[in-house]
């Protein structure tokens, strides 16, 4: 209504796009259309600029509810400001309620205007009226603005198909004209009004117990009358009184042909019957017996329309007829069948002949095996109680509703609409043996399983791949409606070749695997649906991402595969693994080590939960905040990922805090904007085993002082590492008494890092007097940390009594190594600059902090920076160069 509204009064584009936005949002949210709220600051812009004008609106309100344009921005319409409201409710002719209680509705009313059945009827209003309205449909509609208007008093009460069929309607754009007023046209008049209309507009004759309708010929200014003809009958009808009515009607182009409906017989038609009606286009017969191998159609050259309702075979078995008879076959354009088994028509043979069919509707009939002979020559589908179903990649429309309750023996379906890119809608219903369901590259923005999908219990896989206007997957109760779902892919990354799917269909069931890539954040909405209801029997792969370079979605244990290694691949190109330095040319002494430089390479092996966040992912700023109202990013990233691979991203928001009950490792690289990895009251950890951190520019911490005062806290923190933070003050604030499992420290380029461990705002006393602890802490390789005093806070000791090497370049400003404790085995080695270990600082023997409880020191030779490659300066030039600088530096 508002964009209706703006549009009417030529808003600014800004205001167009403020309604997009929040469309866009209520569509991830999934609020249905019609449930959807007024936008206050577009109501705003509404009010200012109908507040100083006088006005006139002029509303027309389809319900038959009170609504209130004030909500939407009209100012409040009194008489004294001049501005009127012309109301009207509902469809003309279409009110239920009494005038008197829609009068009560709309407070206020200063001329209530209304039409009595009596007045329509007495005035002969009802048809003109009914054209008029036609007319303004075709206006509203661009693909019908050049539809002649005498002709649309032909479709007032006209299924849009028949009209393209019969030829109505006409050119290229038919196709797009029927689907737009079969939105608008319906037939649901007043009960009062309908037998008025039958008996204004529709003759009707009888003969020999067939009667015939059609439409009056004075309603035509003496043109041909309405093109259709139908007939029932209470008994067979003879050829010589259908060859009557055909003579009296010659110009008749489309036939309804049924019994009466308070009779139970079934009509008789003989072969041939309608050969020669040249100019027949629709015919829809209902419970007729024929032949299906010779069809009383057959000579029918013209024919685009056949519709078949409950309609049998008379001779079953009976060899098909000539092929070159079936000839009009080549013009059909619709074949409906409903509850009519006519496999012969699918014969390989046949299947040829139909070089212009678009719309196939078939009910309650299992035709599993014709569809292999019509690929790619349907564009409308409506199938019910079929199996194993591949549509063609031009389906505009679908439905499959079994009716009636499936069998629990029935075999599964997989349903495929794989590469529909025109897409538009469609509906299931009662298909509790789908297992399989396929929307890969398909249009579809919001999937419902209350509305349109419903009723299939038994689903267990759903590919949803290339579909890039997926914004929402409305499970409804997951639980019950799709309990037994096991396999979930989507990837909406726009793409001109769809992922082909290595489905391993023998993992053990009743486990859900969930890969996802996703380019808006915002659908990780849709996602917690299942994951959230199977806290552990779930596997989930899931990527935010837009980039191309990620593999398509696979199965479990090739896709695992496959982008390991195509991670592993993208991140040796990308990193600087070992940087030059200024210590690159320097041969360590210690044989076996590995070089200074080098940098442990990242974990790479994604856990049975992983999420990677990466570059051109949008809507990341609300989708990691864990205070939403609805569960998000952050829940899935903080509450079942395993593991996390953070990287490429421009934003400054941090991870979510909260509780992390299930990482076990994270990988953070370059983010430039991060200024905080973990916020504050983010906690637990305690099976966290790797963090790996690298080039965040501006990050001041990884964990945020403020933490939850959790014991167990990085119980299984094995190996921390990090590199190239140029901002980075401290690490991790200690809140335990110890890191039990802890191996490895590796820190190196992080020129303003003061310490690695500072005590948080919340800890224990004894912290401060006995020390953290890290007793299997065996290696620790600090290199280019030139502020650097201590690794450990001066309030508290580091005990290491495990540590065997620790590795120091660069760390110009260190005083303090980790306390060891004197043992028979080998002691720490040390490499490090022989000025900084002459600085430090020792506490004595008695306090296990001695050099003598390390190895010697191994010291490199040449540890200042290289000067640049050059020729040798002599020495006159130099002492000059010196003089000169003397005497700059006195005047």
């Amino acid at each position: 209504m508002q964009r209706a509204i703006a549009v009417e009064l030529k808003l600014d584009d800004s205001v167009i796009e403020i309604i997009d936005k929040t469309d866009e949002e209520d569509d991830f949210k999934g609020v249905d259309e019609g449930s959807r709220s007024e936008i206050m600051s577009v109501a705003e812009v509404i009010d200012q600029v109908l507040r100083d004008h006088k006005f006139m609106v002029a509303f027309h309100n389809g319900s038959g509810d009170y609504i209130d344009l004030g909500s939407f921005g009209f100012p409040q319409i009194t008489l004294f400001r001049s501005n009127l409201i012309l109301w009207t409710f509902r469809k003309r002719f279409q009110g239920r309620e009494r005038y008197s209680e829609i009068k009560d509705k709309v407070k206020n009313t200063h001329l209530f205007a209304y039409e009595t059945e009596y007045y329509i009827t007495r005035n002969k209003l009802l048809f003109p009226v009914l054209q008029k309205e036609a007319a303004a449909i075709a206006a509203h509609y661009p693909c019908m603005r050049e539809i002649d208007p005498e002709r649309i008093n032909e479709w007032a009460a006209r299924a849009s198909v028949y009209w393209m069929c019969d030829g109505i309607i006409q050119g290229d754009q038919a196709w797009e004209i029927s689907a737009a007023l079969s939105k608008e046209i319906k037939w649901d008049l007043q009960p009062s009004l309908q037998d008025e209309v039958r008996q204004e507009f529709i003759e009707s004759s009888s003969k020999n117990s067939v009667s015939i309708q059609r439409f009056k010929n004075k309603y035509f200014d003496g043109q041909k009358f309405y093109p259709w003809i139908t007939i029932t009958a209470s008994h067979n009808i003879n050829p010589e009184t259908l060859q009557d009515i055909r003579s009296k009607n010659a110009e008749a182009s489309s036939y309804f042909l049924a019994p009466e409906r308070s009779s139970d017989i079934t009509l008789v038609l003989s072969d041939g019957l309608f050969d020669q009606w040249n100019n027949l286009q629709v015919l829809q017969l209902s419970y007729c017996d024929f032949s299906f191998a010779s069809s009383p159609f057959i000579g029918c050259q013209n024919l685009r329309f056949i519709g078949l309702d409950h309609c049998k075979d008379k001779k079953e078995g009976c060899k098909q007829s000539d092929l070159r008879k079936w000839q009009f076959l080549h013009s059909l354009l619709v074949l409906d069948l409903i509850d009519t088994i006519w496999y012969q028509v699918f014969s390989e043979d046949m299947a040829d002949l139909f070089v212009n069919l678009r719309e196939l509707n078939i009910v309650g009939v299992d035709c599993s095996h014709i569809w292999g002979q019509l690929q790619n020559k349907i564009e409308y589908v409506d199938l019910s109680r079929k199996r194993n179903i591949k549509l063609p990649s031009t389906l505009r429309f679908f439905r499959l509703d079994n009716r009636q309750p499936t069998p629990q023996s029935t075999p599964g379906i997989e349903l495929s609409l794989k590469g529909c890119m025109g897409l538009e809608s469609f509906f299931m219903s009662r298909i509790s043996n789908l297992t399989e369901l396929d929307l890969s590259g398909t249009a579809i923005r919001i999937l419902d399983f209350t509305t349109m999908v419903m009723e299939v219990t038994g689903l267990k896989r759903l590919f949803l791949l290339g579909c890039e206007q997926l914004r929402k997957i409305k499970w409804g109760e997951i639980g019950s409606t799709i309990r037994d779902l096991e396999l979930l892919c989507i990837d909406t990354r726009p793409r001109i070749k769809y992922p082909q799917l290595f489905v391993d269909k023998n993992k053990s069931p009743g486990r859900l695997s969930v890969h996802a890539v996703i380019v808006d954040a915002r659908i990780a909405r849709s996602l917690w649906g299942p994951i959230g209801n199977m806290p552990y029997d779930v596997d989930m792969n899931i990527h935010v991402t837009s980039s191309t370079i990620y593999g398509e979605v696979q199965s479990e244990g090739t896709y695992k595969d496959s982008i390991s290694q195509l991670s592993d691949h993208v991140n040796m190109q990308q990193q600087d693994l070992i940087s030059a330095g200024q210590y690159h040319d320097v041969q360590l002494s210690m044989a076996g080590d590995v070089p200074m430089q080098s940098f442990p390479l990242p974990p790479t092996t994604m856990l049975s939960r992983h999420i990677e966040i990466a570059q051109g992912s949008h809507n990341l700023e609300s989708e990691l905040d864990l205070n939403s109202p609805f569960r998000t990013l952050a829940h899935l990233v903080n509450g079942k990922a395993e593991s996390l691979h953070v990287h490429d991203l421009s934003t400054i928001t941090p991870l979510p805090g909260g509780q992390w009950s299930f990482i076990r490792w994270c990988r953070i690289e370059r983010c430039p904007k991060i200024e905080i990895v973990f916020p504050k009251y983010a906690w637990k950890f305690d099976r966290l085993e790797t963090i790996w951190v690298s080039d965040l520019l501006m990050a001041r911490c990884i964990w945020s002082k403020g933490s939850c005062d959790y014991p167990f806290s990085f119980n299984n923190l094995q190996h921390l590492h990090l590199r190239s933070c140029p901002r980075l003050q401290f690490v991790l604030p200690v809140w335990v008494f110890s890191f039990p499992d802890l191996k490895t420290l590796h820190v190196i380029h992080c020129s303003n890092l003061h310490n690695i461990f500072v005590l948080d705002g919340n800890y224990p006393e004894q912290i401060t007097i006995k020390g953290v602890a890290f007793p299997k802490l065996t290696t620790i390789h600090l290199h280019d940390l030139p502020m650097l005093r201590q690794i450990c806070d001066v309030e508290f000791k580091m005990v290491a009594p495990a540590l065997q090497t620790i590795k120091i370049r660069g760390c110009w400003s260190l005083r303090r190594l980790p306390t060891v404790v004197a043992a028979d085995g080998p002691k720490p080695a040390v490499e490090i600059e022989k000025d900084v270990w002459d600085a430090l600082e020792w506490d004595g023997v008695e306090a296990n902090h001695h050099p003598s409880l390390f190895q010697a020191p191994v010291h490199s030779r040449y540890y200042k920076k290289k000067l640049p490659r050059g020729s040798v300066l002599s020495g006159d030039f130099i002492k000059q160069m010196k003089a000169s600088c003397f005497c700059t530096k006195v005047h």
